[in-house]
């Protein structure tokens, strides 16, 4: 952007610096002989800054942009206090609100030259919240095809297809693509990517069980940024909650309950988090901080009842109120969404309420298990499993080992690897069992190993011969 007064776009803004391009903003603003379109960019530019990140004065400066544009807009400042607008709707949850701004804006005309990707971003995150995955996925396909490859927004649309991965349970997928970019583009990346990238491979490793990886990868988010420029590491920070020593996350933890009060922007990426905020505020002995993410997770629903947001509601509510009908419905919420690891958290959950049956928390425990493993999310599988053994044992019915395992053979095989056990020893092959069940390569190969490992057994033909003998004995 030229720095010359009266240009449409006076100023450069460095996306990885909110508070330097604050700065910058308003010393462009203060200039003399600033001209009325100028003035009304700089703004605009202003207010949807502000309004990303949350700043207490959004309201007023966003309504001083609108003035500005009335008086001596352009189309660039049309499109960035739109942006601003539709910005100012997600930080209050409001998503339906953002959605309707966002779609009167138009990528491709001329005026929206330099913002098309942003637009296009703001679309897909929107879709995102939203749990339109499928949506999402689209969008994010064509954005990648009209994206300049080299510019830090194309890194944003990389981060949302990670953070879409997630949402529905394609945990490696979503950490080899995270890995990659971090790996391969790291100079091309802005900072704001960078941490979305590593909230996705800490989110990955706490739910595959490898919580020292996860605690490395968000050691960059221990780093002492203030806001506003620490906002955009709120996200990754709220992923701390998956942490199995919750003391170690206490500050971070901390931190990420402050600024969500700012703005719920960064929850809305991941809203799985809410929950195991929740969670991590009341083991940690703080119901009050429980009960404001309750209230932040509620209000989203409220401004937008959606599926997602409704289960995620009622579950944040059950957990503070210890209320198992409301976990009820968070699982039978989620179930109509494709949110397969915010669904296993949901069961999990309802299977450690008191109030539930024991013969129905053992049942939300296993399918909990069954859904981690499927997702190749085998730390949640082994909570999950656990969970399913200690109510088996309270419930006076097979007992399990001492090291508190699930027993081993056939009879402890989650429905998952039993239906993987059954396609293989029926020789199918592993990727075609893949393609049957609708799932990764991987996780196959994942429930494999798990099923060698209760059985005993080594190889293929080691598994033929069980489920032969299985079947024979009538199972």
């Amino acid at each position: 952007m030229s720095d010359s007064p009266g240009c449409d776009e006076p100023v450069a803004v460095p996306p990885d610096r909110p508070s330097v391009a604050f700065a910058r903003l308003r010393a462009a603003l203060a200039r003399e002989l600033l001209d009325e379109p100028s003035r009304a960019t700089l703004l605009a530019m202003i207010g949807a800054l502000a309004a990303r990140l949350g700043h207490p004065d959004t309201d007023a400066l966003l309504r001083e942009a609108g003035r500005a544009h009335a008086t001596g807009g352009t189309p660039t400042s049309a499109i960035h206090l739109a942006l601003g607008r539709a910005a100012r709707h997600l930080s209050r949850g409001d998503l339906r609100g953002a959605r309707a701004v966002l779609g009167n804006l138009d990528p491709d005309v001329p005026a929206a030259r330099r913002e098309a990707t942003l637009i296009r971003t703001e679309r897909i995150f929107t879709q995102l919240s939203l749990g339109r995955f499928e949506d999402a996925r689209t969008a994010i396909g064509q954005a990648v095809d009209n994206a300049t490859t080299t510019a830090p927004t194309h890194g944003m649309i990389i981060a949302l297809d990670c953070q879409r991965m997630i949402a529905v349970g394609e945990l490696s997928e979503a950490a080899t693509l995270a890995t990659m970019t971090l790996g391969h583009r790291a100079q091309e990346i802005s900072q704001e990517v960078r941490a979305w990238l590593i909230a996705v491979l800490a989110e990955v490793r706490y739910r595959r069980g490898e919580p020292e990886a996860a605690r490395a990868a968000l050691r960059e988010c221990l780093d002492d940024r203030q806001w506003p420029d620490g906002a955009l590491w709120t996200g990754a920070v709220c992923l701390a909650a998956g942490d199995p020593e919750l003391a170690r996350q206490h500050r971070m933890l901390g931190t990420a309950v402050a600024e969500l009060h700012r703005s719920v922007r960064p929850l809305l990426a991941v809203p799985q988090a809410g929950p195991r905020l929740v969670r991590a505020a009341l083991a940690g002995g703080d119901p009050r901080a429980a009960r404001r993410v309750a209230d932040l997770v509620g209000s989203v629903a409220t401004r937008t009842p959606v599926p997602l947001w409704r289960a995620l509601a009622a579950q944040t509510r059950g957990l503070v109120e210890r209320d198992t009908a409301a976990l009820v419905s968070a699982v039978d919420a989620l179930r109509a969404t494709a949110a397969r690891p915010a669904l296993a958290d949901a069961l999990l959950d309802l299977s450690r309420s008191p109030q539930l049956p024991r013969a129905q928390a053992r049942q939300a425990a296993l399918e909990a298990a069954g859904l981690s493993g499927r997702i190749g999310a085998l730390g949640d599988q082994r909570a999950a499993e656990q969970r399913y053994a200690e109510l088996t044992a309270a419930g006076g019915a097979r007992r399990p080992p001492a090291d508190g395992r699930l027993p081993t053979g056939l009879g402890s095989l989650t429905p998952a690897e039993v239906r993987v056990a059954e396609m293989l020893a029926s020789g199918a092959t592993k990727q075609q069992a893949a393609g049957s069940l609708f799932v990764s390569f991987h996780t196959v190969d994942t429930h494999l190993r798990s099923i060698y490992h209760k059985l005993g057994i080594r190889t293929r033909v080691q598994l033929v011969r069980a489920w032969d003998q299985h079947q024979r004995a009538g199972g």
